[in-house]
């Protein structure tokens, strides 16, 4: 059981997943929205014919689609019924928008299976949440302001990189495919210095893994 998704999994039992399949499901619509057929094969230990049985029971179900991006081919979780149910409808990841973008959330996913264990807050609710029970407000933390005609909505966290926190320390997640800026990473950080400083002032230290 991986302690993070707090039994979401169970909520894909009406999609014919169970098990550890839901919850790879589970993991892959909350870190990013999709995955590869390798990292699929090596999380389950499965050779090739059956990884691909996989798949295609999850395209033959309209669960996910395969679609190339560059010259890597991507499984995407396309299905608004699997984020429902996970209670992330409005979590905007069911869309490959640019190869860049499918690249950093591959890269993300990568490190999110490799520290499955983490105390990850998958969505944006979840990391203003816990942020916000420590006590730091959310003028500490990254935004940005989406405006339109309906008027502005707010986005925390609005690059969606993992984060994880637990008693001792947070650890923050900067993936990137070779396509970012020094000026680009700079300002990610400054994005999160206030939120940093709060934590190491309630005693918690601060980890930025780069990916």
């Amino acid at each position: 059981m991986i302690a993070h998704l707090k039994g979401r999994e169970k909520a894909l039992e009406l999609f014919g997943l169970t098990g550890s399949r839901a919850e790879w499901i589970v993991l892959a619509s909350l870190h990013g929205g999709v995955f590869t057929r390798s990292q699929l094969s090596e999380w389950f230990g499965m050779d090739r014919f059956k990884t691909l049985r996989f798949v295609q029971f999850l395209k033959r179900r309209r669960l996910a689609a395969e679609e190339m991006v560059g010259d890597l081919k991507v499984c995407r979780i396309c299905a608004r019924g699997i984020y429902r149910a996970l209670g992330a409808e409005g979590i905007r990841l069911r869309r490959i928008t640019a190869t860049e973008v499918a690249m950093r959330r591959l890269l993300s996913f990568d490190y999110v299976i490799d520290h499955p264990d983490q105390s990850w807050l998958p969505t944006e609710d979840e990391k203003v949440a816990a942020f916000e029970a420590l006590d730091i407000g959310r003028p500490a933390m990254p935004v940005r302001v989406y405006r339109g005609a309906a008027g502005g909505a707010r986005r925390y966290f609005p690059r969606g990189m993992p984060v994880a926190l637990d008693s001792r320390r947070a650890v923050f997640v900067h993936a990137d495919p070779g396509w970012d800026t020094s000026t680009a990473l700079r300002s990610w950080r400054d994005r999160h210095l206030k939120l940093w400083e709060a934590l190491r002032e309630l005693g918690l230290s601060v980890e930025v893994a780069g990916v």
